[in-house]
């Protein structure tokens, strides 16, 4: 069986702060009249529908940035240390498992030193 990547999808709407104004002219053009509503998966493998309509795609096996339309200079540890802020509870589990490996290797490495 194939093992997929696991990857944070990130999804951004836009909503008028009064909607009982959107009929004024030039309400909706003004950004202080817009509410941004993020909402965040963590997902093993990727829809297409994700990769079409997601706002921000991190593998997170792969360390990489598959899409970003929310912050276009920002890399791969930046992004993530933005979703870390936001959203501990979700994402510092999911890291400490795909990376546990790696940490073992530095304590291991470590280790040895001390004893050598």
């Amino acid at each position: 069986m194939r093992t997929k990547d696991i990857f944070l999808v990130a999804y951004y709407h836009t909503r008028p702060k009064d909607p009982r104004r959107t009929k004024e002219a030039g309400y909706i053009t003004n950004p202080d009249n817009i509410n941004y509503e993020e909402s965040i998966n963590i997902t093993r493998g990727l829809k297409h529908r994700d990769e079409t309509t997601a706002g921000v795609i991190l593998n997170l096996s792969q360390q990489q940035v598959v899409r970003n339309t929310f912050k276009s200079d920002a890399d791969f540890a930046s992004l993530l240390g933005y979703f870390q802020e936001g959203y501990p509870k979700y994402i510092n589990p999911i890291i400490e498992q795909l990376y546990a490996e790696e940490l073992n290797e530095v304590h291991v490495s470590d280790q040895e030193k001390e004893t050598s």
